[in-house]
C-alpha cells in the first residue's frame, strides 16, 4: 500500500485544527474561572468589611448559630407527641392524624 495523501485514513488538517480550538476553548475557560474567582473573593472580601468583624469572630458567629440550631433540631426531634403522628394539614389549618 503507498503512503500517499489519499490514502489516508482522517484529513490531519481537520484534526490539527480541532486541536487548536480546543486549546483556545481551553485557555477561554480557565480565564473566565480565573476572573470569576476573583469577583466572588472581592465580593466577599467586601462582605467581611462591611461586618465590622473580624474573620475569627464571624468564625465564631457562625459556629454559635450553628451550634445553636443543632441543639434545637435535637430537641425538636426527642420532644413527645400529642400521642398520633400529624401529617398533611387540613384545609382549614389543622393538622390531620396519619393512619
Amino acid at each position: 500500500m503507498s503512503e500517499n495523501s489519499s490514502d489516508r485514513r482522517f484529513d490531519t488538517r481537520l484534526f490539527l485544527g480541532g486541536a487548536v480550538l480546543t486549546a483556545l476553548g481551553s485557555l477561554l475557560a480557565t480565564l473566565g474561572v480565573a476572573l470569576g474567582s476573583v469577583a466572588v473573593v472581592q465580593a466577599g472580601r467586601r462582605w467581611q468589611q462591611g461586618t465590622e468583624m473580624t474573620p475569627a469572630q464571624l468564625a465564631r458567629h457562625a459556629l454559635g448559630s450553628a451550634q445553636a440550631a443543632t441543639t434545637a433540631g435535637a430537641q425538636a426531634w426527642r420532644a413527645p407527641r400529642d400521642g398520633a403522628r400529624l401529617g398533611v394539614a387540613s384545609p382549614d389549618g389543622r393538622p390531620q392524624p396519619v393512619p
